[in-house]
């Protein structure tokens, strides 16, 4: 982990950051804010040594859901700053389903329950930027803020659990592949980041195509999957979180 460290600071430290906006209006900055939609589908389970509760079969989220995000880039020239990309997105959403038996924290369930989950991720990309022809390549960190709460209870008021994601902070390694299609305003983006570390992990990656649609105006349409375990932070016993975010995405984003 140590030597990864150093090599992400040399990375940053070194390499030419070459901002990614090519303007002809020197009034335009490197600074670009963004919205966007993602169609999301939740999946996953919470685990324990009795029994496997499913987050669709077992508690009913079932249908996908519209996820708003927002973003903020910020781009620089000088060598030594790192470029720096914010991104985040809330989840929340609730369903009904039939639990029996011992479950989540092993609480008896006897009948139709509630689940409302609130999933929020902030993360922030600090990289170096590489440039080989058409081809450019992001290396850095991902620092990443997990917020993740469910509260599972029974309509009848027997029983009800609380499920929370990771308290601390995760920093993850950021690898990302620019294909610049200058003739079709077109740039192809494959983004990825991931940690495992024991029984906790994190992965986050996307593909998307951006049509710059004028010069200060970009259009971006992708699929993203994003995902992480952990331990329940709020029991003591060894309960696990296994949570998911998969489905297509559209951005808009505006250059400054």
């Amino acid at each position: 982990m140590f030597k990864f460290k150093i090599f992400i600071i040399s990375i940053l430290m070194t390499s030419k950051l070459i901002a990614e906006y090519e303007l002809q209006d020197s009034s335009f900055g490197n600074i670009a804010v963004e919205v966007g939609v993602w169609d999301a589908s939740l999946n996953g389970s919470i685990s324990n040594t009795n029994t496997n509760t499913d987050i669709k079969n077992d508690l009913g989220f079932i249908d996908s859901k519209n996820i708003t995000s927002f973003g903020m880039d910020v781009k620089n020239n000088i060598f030594w700053l790192p470029n720096i990309h914010v991104d985040y997105f809330i989840l929340n959403s609730s369903s009904h389903s039939d639990l029996v038996n011992k479950r989540i924290d092993n609480d008896n369930f006897n009948g139709t329950t509630l689940s409302e989950i609130t999933y929020s991720e902030i993360n922030t990309i600090m990289y170096g930027y590489l440039q080989r022809g058409i081809f450019d390549f992001d290396l850095g960190v991902n620092i990443k803020k997990i917020n993740l709460e469910e509260t599972v209870k029974s309509l009848s008021g027997t029983s009800s659990v609380i499920i929370k994601g990771p308290e601390s902070i995760l920093i993850l390694p950021y690898i990302a592949l620019n294909i610049n299609l200058d003739f079709m305003n077109t740039i192809i983006k494959a983004e990825s980041s991931l940690l495992s570390i024991g029984d906790n992990e994190a992965k986050d990656y996307k593909l998307s195509l951006t049509y710059k649609v004028m010069r200060n105006l970009y259009l971006t349409y992708g699929s993203r999957y994003n995902s992480f375990k952990s331990q329940n932070s709020n029991k003591i016993n060894n309960e696990k979180n296994d949570i998911n975010l998969k489905g297509n995405y559209f951005n808009v984003k505006l250059l400054f």
